[in-house]
């Protein structure tokens, strides 16, 4: 039995949640680049002030190479990358900064606070599934049937949710913190599994407008 915390802060009048649309699959070759192109935009609308989060290493090292061969703002908003320095001082130079663009993965999904209007844009390049070919998961995947479970349904599904709430709260840390998440799996419209994940979201306006989303960040500088 999975029960629902409420968040304590008020998503419904402090975030926005954009799906966008026409996104291909996942597995497509080239995802993340149109995820990258898919940002463009909006990094532009919200002048920075955004973390990237990716679902693997190589996801993290196409996207930071297409961002900085595609985006014109990284002059005025540095691109912070992990593994490009340690953790604690990329953060450090994303909060003081305030309008910079962080890229990470797994480590920056979880427990990273930042207050304020340094971060006011948070896009998920894909729902965080666990990889089947890690070692971990591919045995659990192996031992549930023999306990008459699913593998998927209760033990793949469950953790990708959990991981996503966590990714997605990053975004709003105070009473006044003000921002949109961007999902661009297009999985959360288009399979059945994408209600679950929906579901465990706090309640907030969703579009898949662009022109919506964009005026959305406009209206946070």
């Amino acid at each position: 039995e999975s029960q629902r915390i409420p968040s304590p802060f008020d998503y419904e009048s402090q975030a926005m949640l954009y799906l966008p649309a026409g996104m291909p699959e996942p597995t497509a070759p080239g995802y993340v680049e149109a995820v990258i192109e898919t940002c463009l935009p909006l990094l532009d609308a919200a002048e920075g002030g955004a973390f990237l989060l990716f679902t693997s290493h190589r996801a993290l090292a196409q996207g930071a190479a297409a961002l900085r061969a595609r985006w014109d703002g990284a002059a005025e908003s540095p691109i912070l990358v992990q593994g490009e320095g340690p953790r604690e001082k990329l953060l450090r130079d994303f909060r003081e900064h305030g309008s910079a663009v962080l890229l990470g993965t797994e480590s920056f999904w979880e427990g990273v606070d930042v207050k304020g209007d340094a971060l006011r844009l948070v896009v998920i390049e894909k729902l965080p599934f666990a990889s089947p070919d890690d070692p971990l998961t591919k045995a659990r995947i192996a031992f549930l049937p023999r306990k008459g479970e699913n593998a998927f349904r209760d033990y793949q599904l469950p953790e990708a949710v959990l991981a996503l709430k966590q990714g997605v709260g990053r975004l709003i840390r105070s009473e006044t913190d003000r921002g949109m998440i961007v999902i661009a799996d297009p999985r959360l419209l288009t399979k059945g599994y994408g209600r679950t994940f929906r579901a465990s979201l706090p309640p907030m306006p969703v579009t898949q407008d662009r022109d919506e989303a964009l005026r959305f960040l406009r209206k946070l500088r």
